[in-house]
């Protein structure tokens, strides 16, 4: 219910912004391969060749000029076999979501090249339902990181529509001062397709 209250108030906030910066405002969704290194033209095929380990999400930026800020929100629901009798499968709730910071080269071109750099958290929660099913609820349900990354891509702006590609460098994975919680194994690269409408 929480998720569901949090992404319906994403979406408020993502049409406020619209209403209020009118053409200057982008919405879209992405997909996109996670890397543990410096991807190669093979690796990133690779990557793309297994839909199963795509994280996908949506996005939004706000342009004043040449800069743009917004975020973006990443999730993945995965199910893994249950070791107990009383489950029939595991569920967990994988996400990546960023405040984002771009510079964009051109302001009225067709062909829109940009650098970027963002803060974020990522992290995993079990979501199974364990006490539903009369089995003790689990120890450590959380797994939480912070990092910041860096990046940069190339996007077509067409009417009204724009889509792309980019390449971002997560640079460290922490979890949050003073807190118990275990890192999220996040993986340092990502390759990233993505499109959208531009209002």
């Amino acid at each position: 219910m929480k998720q569901k209250v949090l992404l319906v108030g994403l979406l408020i906030a993502a049409l406020a912004s619209v209403a209020a910066f009118g053409e200057n405002f982008r919405l879209g969704a992405s997909v996109g391969a996670e890397m543990l290194n410096p991807p190669t033209y093979e690796s990133i095929l690779q990557g793309f060749d297994r839909p199963a380990e795509l994280l996908s999400g949506f996005y939004w930026e706000v342009l004043l000029d040449h800069v743009g800020f917004g975020m973006t929100c990443l999730a993945d629901f995965q199910e893994m076999d249950s070791p107990y009798p009383q489950l029939d499968s595991l569920w967990y709730l994988d996400w990546v979501g960023s405040l984002d910071l771009r510079y964009h080269f051109f302001e009225d071109f067709w062909l829109d090249p940009f650098l970027e750099a963002g803060l974020g958290s990522a992290g995993r929660v079990d979501i199974s339902a364990y006490e539903e099913n009369g089995l003790p609820a689990v120890d450590s349900p959380l797994q939480l990181s912070l990092f910041g990354q860096v990046g940069g891509g190339l996007a077509l702006r067409l009417s009204g529509v724009h889509f792309g590609a980019r390449l971002l460098w997560r640079v460290g994975n922490e979890t949050p001062p003073a807190t118990q919680f275990q890192p999220y194994p996040l993986k340092s690269f990502r390759v990233d397709l993505f499109g959208g409408v531009s209002l």
